[in-house]
């Protein structure tokens, strides 16, 4: 069997083992803000599967709330088709494995490809990293929008490979796409971050700096048109829904390694404004000692050799990435500290929770991690021990890797196992529409398919629900003031992204129990904002009339032109310098 397929193979068991209680509890949903992302992955089936649309608009939130342009919208991805035909609840566990098998077997090409570690020393930088706390509190949480961080190692991996052959571009440019189109509200910034750390310490030590900056000029306009299809809207509801945060949190050293070491604490974090889960980033105590250890080898000019070829250079760039994401990950220390510059910035002014930097620093540490189990298995190669203590020095990383292993489900089991969600009803497809109090929290993932809204927003986007919004099963729509009493309104019905109403007057405004937002428009009359924040649809003329409302965002046939300019230039970026280096010559006669 191929060498990859291995890899493969043992990537998706480690990844069923770690999400093993998911799967074991296969048809009950998430704890925490699962229900919110499953949500938006119902409103998106539902809009699919019950009305055959595209998903723009969610009615069953907020009273009715931007879709197309939420920021960790996830239903345009390629895993989402994919494993739609599940249905929400085992697509999600899906995607779950599908992401961490992918990060399992990343960080093990890395540490080979890269580091030049050998098998063992890789898979203990796979088992840190990928089987971290950051991803069990993440991950069971229902951050689902942080789960592209699982393409950490293949990005950089595409990184330096497009700095020796242009093509690889087009690898680089479509994982930044895939994270947008993933929601990856989070990834996506860190991974611009990322890529500039990586490309100017090369620069700066001359190491292929031609390639390098050639690799950026190439990856940031086709990057820009590649994700365009999901920055336009995004940028632009950002744009009229900010997203303001202070930035302030920080963190000491003693915090920092009771993040990387503590299996239980309270739910809140003394001193912080966040709970623990966002700081919760168990690796144990001996994969933080290897860790520690591997940053004084891998900072050694000449590291001790080893038996792996290539794992005697240095790698000093795995140290300045550890302490460059660990200041990020401790926030604002001071003035001057990475964090608080960046949060200076566009669009990073928006991230909050610079603990979620963990993701980065656990990655270099794990990779040090790696560097030091490589220097134990040379150091150990060159004892000359007892025939007797052989079989010993044989069994020592499988001893070492299955004290990690245990360690680390010691510490993040309990984390994980919090599947106990009620399963969701099936799509009710004669459900009536109607707005229901925020009371109903614990069941918001079943909005969608019983047909219902909830009248305040749990989002981290500031989309304000209209203060007029009526609870209940009341009409929909009626008209306004004194015309109310001289009309007859029918509702007629409604899809995800259009609404129709049958209106008897003599003139006037209809107010829809809907929130408003920029994006709808009227087959009759003017469509515009109320002064309760509801949809109002003014200057209907006399007599009887069918009304019909539409969805449709103003940055849809933008998004559009621009996406498809990116694949188009992704995939000549792949495919011309290919054509170009096979074309024969032809020689004159």
């Amino acid at each position: 069997m191929p060498r990859w397929a291995i890899v493969s193979l043992c990537s998706l068991a480690a990844a069923a083992l770690y999400w093993s209680p998911a799967l074991w509890h296969w048809s009950e949903t998430g704890f925490g803000d699962w229900q919110q992302f499953q949500h938006q992955w119902e409103a998106s089936y539902v809009s699919v599967v019950r009305y055959g649309e595209a998903p723009l608009w969610n009615p069953w939130h907020c009273g009715g709330v931007v879709l197309f342009g939420d920021p960790q919208l996830q239903a345009y991805s390629p895993l989402f088709w994919l494993v739609l035909p599940f249905g929400t609840t085992h697509g999600l566990k899906l995607f779950l494995l599908i992401h961490t098998a992918i990060g399992f077997a990343g960080m093990y090409r890395f540490a080979q490809r890269r580091m030049g570690l050998g098998p063992w020393p890789s898979v203990m930088a796979s088992l840190v990293w990928a089987g971290s706390g950051f991803f069990a509190w993440h991950g069971s949480g229902g951050h689902s929008a942080f789960l592209p961080f699982y393409f950490v190692p293949w990005l950089l991996l595409a990184w330096h490979a497009a700095a020796r052959d242009v093509r690889y571009v087009a690898a680089v440019v479509a994982i930044l796409a895939l994270t947008v189109l993933e929601g990856g509200v989070y990834p996506f910034p860190y991974f611009c971050l990322l890529l500039a750390f990586d490309g100017i310490y090369r620069i700066a030590r001359r190491d292929n700096a031609k390639g390098v900056v050639r690799a950026g000029l190439f990856t940031l306009p086709l990057m820009l048109l590649a994700c365009g299809f999901r920055l336009l809207p995004i940028l632009d509801t950002m744009a009229h829904y900010p997203r303001p945060t202070s930035g302030g949190d920080k963190l000491s050293l003693q915090e920092v390694i009771a993040m990387l070491t503590s299996k239980e604490y309270d739910y809140g974090f003394p001193g912080h404004e966040y709970v623990w889960a966002e700081y919760g980033t168990f690796i144990g105590w001996i994969a933080l000692l290897l860790g520690l250890a591997g940053v004084v080898l891998a900072w050694q000019r000449r590291p001790p050799t080893s038996a792996h070829r290539g794992s005697d250079r240095p790698h000093r760039q795995v140290v300045l990435g550890l302490v460059f994401f660990g200041l990020m990950m401790m926030g604002s220390v001071s003035k001057l500290h990475p964090w608080t510059l960046l949060h200076a910035l566009p669009i990073y002014g928006s991230l909050r929770v610079p603990s979620r930097f963990a993701v980065l620093f656990t990655f270099y540490l794990a990779l040090c991690a790696g560097v030091t189990v490589q220097w134990m298995l040379g150091r150990l190669a060159t004892l000359n021990v007892p025939v007797d203590l052989w079989a010993w020095r044989r069994a020592f990383p499988v001893l070492l890797t299955l004290s990690v292993v245990l360690h680390l489900a010691w510490g993040n089991a309990e984390v994980i196992d919090r599947w106990r969600g009620a399963p969701l009803p099936p799509v009710d497809r004669s459900a009536r529409y109607e707005i229901t109090s925020m009371g109903e929290y614990g069941s918001y993932a079943s909005f969608p398919a019983r047909g219902v809204s909830t009248q305040g927003c749990y989002t981290g986007m500031t989309y304000p629900a209209a203060p007029g919004l009526r609870v209940g099963r009341v009409p929909q729509a009626r008209m306004a003031g004194d015309a109310r009493a001289e009309s007859r309104v029918t509702w007629l019905g409604r899809t995800a992204n259009t609404m129709a109403i049958e209106v008897e007057s003599k003139g006037g405004t209809l107010v829809v129990n809907q929130t408003w937002a920029r994006g709808w428009s009227s087959s009759i009359g003017t469509v515009a904002a109320g002064d309760n924040g509801l949809l109002e649809v003014r200057d209907l003329p006399e007599g009887t009339q069918t009304v019909r409302l539409r969805y449709r965002p103003e940055t849809l046939s933008a998004a559009i032109g621009v996406g498809s300019a990116g694949l188009v230039g992704t995939l000549l970026m792949w495919l011309v310098p290919t054509w170009r280096r096979r074309r024969p010559r032809i020689r004159p006669n």
